[in-house]
């Protein structure tokens, strides 16, 4: 699990989500998949909160190590777009 805080990683993430597109599906509240860019590989990602913590996990090799991947990032901008939907309707 990796805590969403640090803004480097998570501006490099965005930027290799932003070159590559990939696509995003939502399965749920706060449960994405998203295609590997080379592969036909999907990954799970799940967001949380422990307090004023923010999580997320992805089954990817790089968030296995730590890193905050693209999926991740592709997954939030979507999961943050949802979540501003409901808080305005």
């Amino acid at each position: 699990m990796i805590e969403l805080k640090s803004k480097e990683q998570m501006a490099k993430a965005i930027k290799r989500a932003r070159q590559l597109k990939p696509f995003v599906r939502v399965r749920g509240f706060r449960w994405y998949e998203v295609q590997s860019s080379r592969s036909e590989e999907i990954y799970t990602i799940h967001f949380y909160k422990e307090g004023k913590r923010r999580l997320g996990e992805c089954n990817c090799k790089g968030a296995q190590r730590g890193y905050v991947c693209y999926h991740l990032a592709a997954s939030a901008a979507v999961h943050i777009g949802i979540t501003s939907m409901r808080k305005a309707a």
